[in-house]
């Protein structure tokens, strides 16, 4: 199977075009400096705590923020500790974006190396980067529905997913404050993408690290939507803000109930399985309502 290895041509080349040679990108140094071990686990640190800190300690200073508690917050010694507990977690999160990043460069799976200051002149790649991008979001809501439900059986729970548990009150650290054994279970479905969703090896990786932001976001305290920058909630606002359509989309109280009623609240991106297997909480309903 051919290599998906890049041309080392490109990195140097000495002579008139100085350095990097006549052939170089900005888009390409930057795949290339994402490849390596040691960057992709200082992006996934500097994305998770970076923004964690960001949301807990900057955002509600500058904006006024809606408390998704009436104004409980979390302890400052619950934060620590979640802020703690979420290094293994996270990473577990960089191994398995090295080991996509690895299988892909050794030509497993069906991704791609295109270049995305190339890839996105088309407006055909356009359209289908974001139908993959809405498919990758209904595949993690499918994964991290029925392996949470599966991390809630009373053995998993008593061993495993009470760490996440732990926080009553969660804040922006409280995303990755789990279990190293419930992080295989949730991350391992980067490396398993790489086999199903045909998108550049640069967009795969964006998407995942903009997915650490988003589940950081989730776990805030204050409500953001619908300042939750992903596909569903674009298309949310794109047809209008329909209130039906509203009712699919979680939010950060969404989540939050599920820390206050554990049997409730599975999901991540979208309500429509806590709906079909009778996990949604009637007061979520009532809040989307008013």
């Amino acid at each position: 199977m051919q290599s998906h290895e890049p041309d080392s041509s490109i990195l140097i080349e000495q002579g008139s075009h100085g350095v990097y040679g006549g052939s170089w990108k900005p888009s390409e140094s930057l795949y290339l400096l994402d490849s390596g071990f040691v960057s992709i686990f200082a992006a996934t640190f500097l994305v998770y705590y970076g923004i964690s800190c960001l949301l807990h300690f900057g955002v509600p200073r500058i904006f006024p923020v809606r408390s998704v508690r009436g104004g409980k917050k979390q302890n400052d010694a619950d934060t620590v500790r979640d802020a703690i507990q979420s290094v293994i977690p996270v990473s577990i999160r960089a191994f398995m974006l090295y080991l996509a990043q690895m299988l892909h460069n050794k030509g497993y799976g069906v991704l791609k190396n295109d270049d995305l200051s190339e890839y996105f002149q088309s407006p055909f790649n356009v359209f289908h980067s974001i139908l993959m991008i809405f498919l990758l979001d209904v595949f993690h809501d499918t994964w991290f529905y029925f392996f949470h439900r599966l991390l809630h059986y009373p053995y998993f729970m008593k061993h495993v997913h009470y760490i996440h548990h732990q926080s009553k009150d969660p804040s922006a650290f409280s995303g990755y404050s789990f279990h190293w054994l419930e992080a295989v279970i949730m991350f391992v479905n980067a490396v398993v993408e790489i086999f199903i969703f045909p998108i550049p090896i640069q967009l795969h990786r964006i998407y995942e690290l903009w997915m650490i932001a988003i589940h950081i976001g989730g776990h805030c305290g204050y409500e953001i939507f619908p300042y939750v920058p992903h596909v569903s909630q674009l298309l949310w606002a794109a047809t209008g803000m329909s209130g039906d359509l509203r009712k699919l989309l979680n939010d950060v109280y969404h989540h939050d109930i599920h820390h206050q009623h554990p049997g409730y609240h599975f999901s991540l991106y979208f309500t429509h399985w806590d709906k079909l297997l009778g996990t949604i909480h009637p007061k979520w309903n009532k809040s989307v309502d008013h």
